[in-house]
């Protein structure tokens, strides 16, 4: 059985694939909103180095959380999962235990 969670199907794959793209989505959108609310707050020159390493951070966290090389599904989507970028709806057609294990992952710590 442990051997079925880590294989999957073509349309599995594709269901993890459409579900990183929603969540990048929504998770880009989201910080394009937070962005311009604080452009609105610049005043200082200090505020600007401090928005560009704001921005700095957001990049990375975000180019290695969608980085489909480096990729195992169960895990980054109960991640995003964990994080509000996905709900497990978003994830119709995985098979009830890999959807369980999501599930269980993104409840932990």
């Amino acid at each position: 059985m442990q051997s079925k969670m880590f294989e999957w199907s073509i349309e599995e794959q594709e269901i993890a694939r459409q579900a990183l793209v929603q969540a990048y989505t929504r998770e880009t959108e989201a910080l394009m909103a937070e962005i311009r609310e604080k452009a609105t707050q610049i005043t200082e020159i200090s505020d600007i180095w401090d928005l560009h390493d704001y921005l700095s951070t957001k990049r990375y966290d975000i180019d290695g959380k969608y980085d489909e090389r480096d990729l195992t599904p169960v895990f980054a989507l109960a991640k995003l999962i964990k994080e509000g970028w996905l709900v497990l709806n978003d994830l119709t057609g995985l098979t009830a235990e890999k959807k369980a294990k999501i599930s269980a992952l993104a409840k932990m710590g």
